[in-house]
């Protein structure tokens, strides 16, 4: 569904209004709205001005109830491994 909305907070507001987060899209001539828009909507995925999300480089993943944790790109690696540190004076 797409949605006109008369100012960029409503348009966030509305996109943030859910529990669910898994993609985002928009489209903007403004490049101070893009920046509005990829630093504020709680969406795992956001995409502005085209629809590029299917790329196996890339993470896939949602945030809120939209999922844990991602696939795909470097980040799905995260899962398996355990970070340690490790000191020795000898």
């Amino acid at each position: 569904m797409i949605n006109r909305f008369d100012s960029l907070d409503a348009a966030i507001a509305e996109a943030n209004r859910l529990p669910y987060g898994l993609a985002a899209y928009a489209f903007t001539r403004d490049s101070t709205t893009a920046a509005r828009i990829g630093a504020e909507v709680r969406a795992g995925m956001t995409t502005i001005n085209h629809l590029g999300l299917a790329l196996p480089e890339v993470p896939f993943g949602g945030i809120g109830d939209s999922g844990y944790g991602t696939e795909g790109g470097s980040e799905a690696l995260e899962a398996y491994l355990e970070t340690r540190f490790v000191t020795r004076k000898i």
